[in-house]
Order: C-alpha cells, then structure tokens, then sequence
C-alpha cells in the first residue's frame, strides 16, 4: 500500500490564531500610559448596609475601568498590540476594535464619590457620608469608595392638600394603592412613582391637561427620630386672565364632543386641522364616530371603529387613546398611526379627536435568490412571496410563498450525479379577530384578538 501526501496550503493569517492570545498576554497593559499617570486598574463600593443595592450604586461610578472577559481586559490587550509609530492598516484595525487605556482621573472619581451621596440622600439617607480613597502601585490606580448609609428617615404620616377640592374624591378613592405609605423610607423614586400614579388617575378621569409637574410634597423634617411627615398637594390650573395676568382656577374637565377616523391619511390633501377636507374626501357616521375615506372605503367602518376607544359624549381618557393606538397599529392594512384632540372653542370643556392613518401598501411581491454548496454539493434555491395587506376589506393580511431549489448529489456507489428537487407552498392568512358566530365588538376592543391560518404543502425528488 502506497500513501501519498497531497500538498496541504494553509493561508498564513490562520497560523497567527493561536499566536494572538500570547500575543494579548504579553503586552503590557501600561504601555500607552504616560509616566505621570495611571492606568485605571478597578473600583470597589463598600456600604455598611446590606438593603442597598449595589447594582444601583455602581450606576454612579462615572468612571470605570477597561472591559474584562473573565478577567482579562482583552480589548485593551487588542488596542496594546497596535505600534505607536507605524499607521498602516492593520494598526488601525487594531485600534479601532481595541478599547484604549482608562487613565486614572482624580475629577471624576470625586464626582462619583458626590453622585453616591445623592443617590442615599434620594434613598433616605440624608445623613449619609462617602470617602473615596485612591491606591497606586506599578502605575495602576486602585480606587475605593465607603458609605457611611447611616439611619435613614422615614414617613410617619401622610397628609393630602388640594387647592381643587373636586380632585380629592378621585385621588384619595384608592389611597390602598399609593407608592407611598407610612413607615416607607422617604425614597424620592417613591414620591416620583406616587406622583406618575395620580396624574394617569386624573389623565383617565377627564383632565386633558392636567401632569405631574402639578403635583407638589412638602415634608416636615422637624419631628425626633428621624421620622418626617409628607404633605402631597396639587396645584390649580394656570391661565391667562384680564391684562395678561396668571391666574390659578381649577383643572378644566374635558369631554369628547366628536371623533373622526381618517382612513387615508394624506397631509397635502387635508386642511385646517384635519377634520376640514377637500372634495376628494368623504365622510360617513358610523356608531357615533366619523369615518373619513377616499372615494370607497379601503377598509369596511367596522374593523376600524371596533379598535377604537374614543367615543363621543365619554370624559377624556388617557389610556383610552394608548388603547386606541395600540389596536390600530396592530393592523397590517395601516402603516401609521396618529391621535391628535383638539379643543372645541374657548372654556367649552369639549374635545375634538382626529385618528389619523395612513394605510400600508396594499400588495406586495419580494423574490429571494440565493445560490448553496453543502458538502461540496452545488445548488440554487429560490423564493417568491406575494402579500396583501387587507385582502377582503377587513385588515386580513394574506401571503402565498413559493419555493424551489435544486442540488446536484453525487450518486451512492457510482461517480455520477443526480439532481435534488424541492419545490413548496405556504398560505398564510392573520384575521384581526376571532371567528364566532356572534357579534364580539367590545371583546376585540379589549383583548385585540387574532386568528391565524396556514396551509402548506412541500414536494421533494431524491436521484434513486
């Protein structure tokens, strides 16, 4: 038996491969650090409190050493292989996907060391204290912080002010809920949750223009103990009076007067603010909501008004148009969506709504052509795709995809070859609801159902 050795090319970079992880280890992590600095070697937080969370503190750390991969700063090591004195190509790529040395800076580590207070002070601790210590060997920085967390205060008691007083049944309704209750830390975050609570209370209960930024604590840090008392207070509703004047009157409650569902979108076509339209347009009521279209309705009233929350005649609610828009933009027959209120006059307390859509282009082909070679078997494979985004009027999202390849497969136990076959199709239909034989409007209006279809059948010749 005679073996012969066929000659064997290995490209020379891949000889290099096992040559760059010695490479990366022998490189000396300080060498673009000037003399009279220090290569930020790492940080460390000590707290004698275990309740707080040291994710969170090591947010405030503005600087922070070079990335590690199982402890190794292997980007750094990348970025060290490159020459200080040659700008080729190579060293550029080195540099630009290397990370370069985090030099020590005394700045930022005492901005650090004031960010972590403030995070206390948020938290609570308002007598907290925070060192910062920094440590300097073979010219590598060591950096330490310690907080001192202390006794933190807490809320005793908590009191409501309201300028309005038509707001307090609204807000104290579901106190049971607050972010904020007795024996709480006095945690900012918390206020600031409490505050966002109220304001999608009064958002959903008419009040088109009340925000948080109405909302207002005061706290009485006099008590012993380190306990305080809180007073949430709510301010009045600023507006223009006689002589330009500010003036402060309770919040306006607002009512939707008329809804109108623009189905085709266009700006260059509409005029005032949206409701006005040219010729071109045509408007028809359907349950109480304006449907405005194009010459014939692209998609049938139904689908559309059966996704939307806003009705005439309801007080303002805020989640009622997050609802309506999300139900809307889930329909493949719509591209955009937008909902605008305008107010009806001056004092009136109405709404107008505007949901204006732009529709999605309505049919589509994509073709995919892409050539293969498994084992060293040659083949082309394609792919033709047809889809329509509202095929019967209702948002149904239809797509039929054909599929072919070929391979050419060395025959088992001869030297010629045969030709693999593959041919397929997909049907696929997504109908924006389920399909029961009653009326289901307020369902699909709250859990915005779907019922998906899909047929398919695949074909596959093997050579014998």
């Amino acid at each position: 038996m005679i073996l012969q050795l066929l000659p064997f090319r290995v490209p020379y970079k891949y000889l290099l491969l096992p040559v760059i992880p010695f490479l990366l280890a022998s490189c000396n992590a300080t060498k673009y650090v000037q003399e009279d600095e220090f290569l930020l070697h790492d940080y460390r937080i000590e707290i004698d409190n275990g309740r707080v969370d040291k994710k969170e503190l090591d947010d405030y750390i503005k600087q922070k050493p070079n990335q590690r991969i199982l402890s190794w700063r292997f980007y750094l090591s990348l970025y060290n292989l490159s020459s200080p004195e040659k700008d080729n190509g190579f060293n550029r790529w080195l540099k630009r996907i290397g990370e370069p040395p985090v030099v020590y800076d005394m700045g930022l580590r005492e901005r650090s060391a004031e960010q972590l207070k403030l995070y206390m002070r948020n938290k609570g601790y308002y007598h907290a204290q925070v060192s910062d210590t920094a440590f300097f060997r073979d010219q590598r920085a060591r950096v330490l912080f310690r907080i001192d967390a202390r006794e933190p205060f807490r809320i005793r008691d908590i009191s409501y002010f309201f300028h309005d007083a038509s707001l307090a049944p609204l807000v104290l309704e579901d106190t049971a809920s607050s972010a904020v209750k007795p024996g709480d830390l006095l945690d900012v975050d918390l206020l600031e949750q409490e505050r966002l609570r109220i304001k999608n209370i009064l958002r959903d209960s008419g009040y088109y223009h009340f925000d948080s930024d109405f909302i207002y604590f005061e706290v009485d840090s006099s008590l012993s103990g380190n306990q305080v008392d809180v007073t949430l207070g709510i301010r009045n509703f600023p507006v223009q009076g006689p002589g330009g004047r500010i003036m402060h009157v309770d919040h306006p409650l607002y009512r939707i007067r008329d809804v109108y569902l623009v189905t085709e979108y266009d700006a260059d076509r509409m005029t005032g603010n949206g409701t006005g339209h040219s010729g071109s347009l045509d408007t028809i009521l359907y349950e109480n909501v304006y449907v405005v279209y194009k010459d014939e309705p692209d998609i049938r009233p139904s689908v559309v008004t059966q996704k939307n929350y806003i009705m005439p005649g309801d007080l303002y609610n805020a989640t009622d148009e997050i609802s309506t828009y999300r139900n809307l933009s889930s329909l493949s027959a719509f591209r955009t969506v937008e909902i605008r209120f305008s107010e009806v006059g001056e004092n009136t307390g109405l709404l107008d709504a505007e949901v204006l859509i732009v529709p999605s282009t309505r049919q589509s082909f994509t073709v995919r052509l892409e050539g293969t070679n498994s084992g060293g078997n040659i083949g082309a494979a394609g792919n033709l795709t047809y889809r329509h985004m509202n095929l019967f009027g209702r948002s149904e999202q239809f797509d039929l995809s054909f599929t072919g390849a070929i391979e050419t497969l060395r025959e088992t136990g001869t030297s010629g070859y045969g030709n693999l076959l593959e041919f397929g199709v997909e049907g696929r239909l997504r109908i924006p609801k389920f399909l029961l034989p009653f009326r289901t409007d307020q369902f699909i209006r709250r859990f915005n159902p779907q019922t998906n279809i899909r047929l398919s059948y695949n074909f596959q010749q093997r050579p014998d």
